[in-house]
């Protein structure tokens, strides 16, 4: 494996894992928020016709705006932390481009 597909699974992993920490905590957070705010319990299951649309649609806005939030703050840290660490940006995402075809 090249040097430069190390850097690109490396920093895969490093920001990958930050982002899925930082959502997996914003969730417990979130559900502590809500027992606190409403004094009841999460929906368990949002989808289930016992949810109230309501209910359903409000924990769907809180969780998947906060959740995206705290994982782009991640991976927006973890990318600080590569640079200062390796001097350079993280590897782009994506394919690497090929060289150009000779004609």
């Amino acid at each position: 494996m090249n040097k430069r597909r190390k850097q690109r699974a490396t920093w895969m992993l490093v920001g990958a894992g930050s982002a899925m920490a930082a959502g997996a905590a914003m969730s417990g957070l979130i559900e502590g928020g809500w027992r606190a705010m409403r004094d009841e319990e999460p929906p368990v299951d949002p989808d289930a016709s016992t949810t109230s649309l309501g209910k359903a649609v409000a924990w769907a806005a809180i969780t998947g705006v906060l959740v995206s939030v705290a994982q782009l703050a991640a991976r927006r840290g973890a990318a600080a932390g590569w640079k200062r660490v390796t001097g350079k940006k993280p590897p782009r995402r994506g394919r690497v481009l090929a060289a150009p075809r000779a004609r």
